[in-house]
């Protein structure tokens, strides 16, 4: 029996990967659609609070909400971040004619440092090649914001799966976990129970604290007198998402755009702050603020950005971590039902499911003290027969 159920269980995942290989542009389509439903159900919720607002109401109040948002980006902030790049892409243009001698006066600092030969020559062809890097880099942040604008029946499509999300979604998948079998049904429910908490706290101490990061770095970079600091800010709270090589990554873009535009005194002014700034975050901050907030192994987490940059690329590298902690959750659940399927797992029993999804349980009746309680299959004893009354005397 367990055989057969691990065979069933290989051949759906196969026919389920293998649908999702075959139309993966529309599945793309649906799963922004849910994602973005989702963030935005907390909002619906609140419109919806005591039955006040009709849902659908509700959804449409909060549809015009983000079309509000997105028109006033489109209006001010991306005009902004197309001039703010353009003027990144010019200024590295313009230096580059000087580029050479700051590569010589970097190089001389490297090799004062005294730094084994292989680690100076990997520096120094880096350096080389970082004003090419740094200005594909823009380049591509620019063609991709205008490519992001065209595609007007994609971002259609998207806004009418999320409406259809934010109305039916809920219902959908309660009616498809419902239909499950007791036992997968119960796990099903503690996979989305445990996602949706870690989902929730992750986001927001992320936000937090890629927010902080963002702010400190803008006004730090406007103290040393780079330019473009809330273009590098912004930078820096994106890339804070990415797990470990995130920072690192905005790090080294600054670094080099203040070693092209400002020459190797600004650069080590900036590397110096951002090296700060990191050391601060990532001992300081996030260990008090992200406590316990995912619990999930590094290697869990390097695993998962891999390959979530490999799927999705640049995007997948900002979701790893709630992917990794929903993947987790399903293998734990797959392995306790194909290995131990009548043990409960970590993510909590049955009962604990919240009350729309419970299923009414009899009281239980307390034994009396001293007297241990019946079994469930013993047959009730038997009422005691009536006492034989005695025939009346006769006188």
């Amino acid at each position: 029996m367990k055989n057969t159920k691990l065979l069933a269980l290989v051949l759906l995942l196969v026919a389920v990967v293998a649908a999702i290989w075959r139309f993966w542009s529309v599945v793309m389509l649906f799963f922004v659609a849910a994602l973005i439903a989702y963030i935005l159900g907390p909002l619906v919720k609140l419109l919806t609070f005591k039955g006040k607002i009709p849902r659908a109401v509700a959804v449409i109040i909060t549809v015009l909400i983000v079309l509000g948002l997105i028109a006033w980006g489109l209006v001010l902030l991306i005009p902004y971040a197309v001039t703010q790049i353009s003027g990144v892409v010019d200024d590295l243009v313009r230096y580059a004619s000087n580029f050479d001698q700051l590569l010589q006066e970097a190089n001389a600092l490297l090799a004062s440092w005294h730094l084994p030969r292989p680690i100076l020559d990997w520096a120094t062809d880096a350096l080389g090649k970082s004003d090419v890097y740094l200005t594909n880099l823009f380049r591509g942040m620019l063609s991709g914001m205008m490519n992001a604008t065209t595609s007007i029946f994609n971002v259609v499509i998207v806004l009418i799966l999320t409406v259809y999300f934010m109305l039916d979604g809920a219902k959908l998948l309660r009616s498809g976990v419902d239909r499950l079998p007791e036992h997968v049904r119960h796990a099903a429910r503690r996979v989305l129970r445990e996602s949706d908490r870690y989902f929730w706290k992750y986001l927001g101490t992320r936000v937090l604290i890629s927010l902080g990061m963002a702010l400190v770095s803008y006004i730090g970079f406007s103290i040393i007198g780079l330019k473009y600091a809330a273009l590098f800010a912004a930078l820096s709270f994106v890339m804070d998402f990415i797990p470990y090589f995130g920072s690192l990554i905005a790090g080294a873009v600054e670094g080099v755009f203040a070693l092209i535009t400002g020459g190797v005194s600004l650069a080590v002014k900036v590397v110096i702050f951002i090296l700060v700034v990191q050391q601060i975050e990532g001992n300081v901050v996030a260990p008090k603020v992200q406590s316990n907030a995912v619990d999930i192994h590094p290697l869990w987490v390097m695993f998962s950005l891999l390959v979530c940059s490999k799927i999705w690329g640049p995007v997948g590298m900002l979701i790893s971590t709630p992917v990794a902690v929903v993947v987790k959750a399903v293998f734990r659940e797959v392995y306790h039902y194909i290995i131990s399927p009548d043990r409960v797992p970590a993510g909590g029993p049955a009962e604990e499911l919240p009350a729309e999804h419970e299923e009414p349980e009899p009281p239980a009746v307390p034994a009396d003290e001293g007297i241990a309680p019946p079994e469930e299959d013993e047959a009730p004893a038997a009422p005691p027969a009536p006492a034989e009354q005695a025939p009346p005397a006769h006188n």
